[in-house]
C-alpha cells in the first residue's frame, strides 16, 4: 500500500512540474512578428504594453503607430 501512495504521489508531483508553464516574455522573440503571432496564438495579451493590438514594439520589426513600449 505503500509503493502505492507513493507511486501516486510521485505520479502527481511530476504531472504538475510538466503542467507548469513559464510565461514569455518579449525578450524571449527575435522579432515583433514572431512575438504578434505568439501572442495571437496563445492568447498571451500581456506582451502588449500600450494595449494596442501589437505584441512586443520594441522588437526589429517595431510598431506601425510609432510607439515602442515594450517590457523585456
Amino acid at each position: 500500500m505503500k509503493k502505492f501512495l507513493l507511486g501516486i504521489l510521485f505520479f502527481t508531483l511530476s504531472y504538475d512540474a510538466l503542467a507548469y508553464k513559464v510565461r514569455a516574455r518579449c525578450a524571449d522573440f527575435a522579432t515583433q512578428a514572431e512575438a504578434q503571432q505568439y501572442m495571437r496564438q496563445n492568447d498571451a495579451n500581456y506582451l502588449d504594453g500600450d494595449q494596442d493590438g501589437e505584441a512586443c514594439e520594441c522588437l526589429p520589426g517595431g510598431s506601425k503607430y510609432g510607439s515602442s513600449i515594450c517590457r523585456r
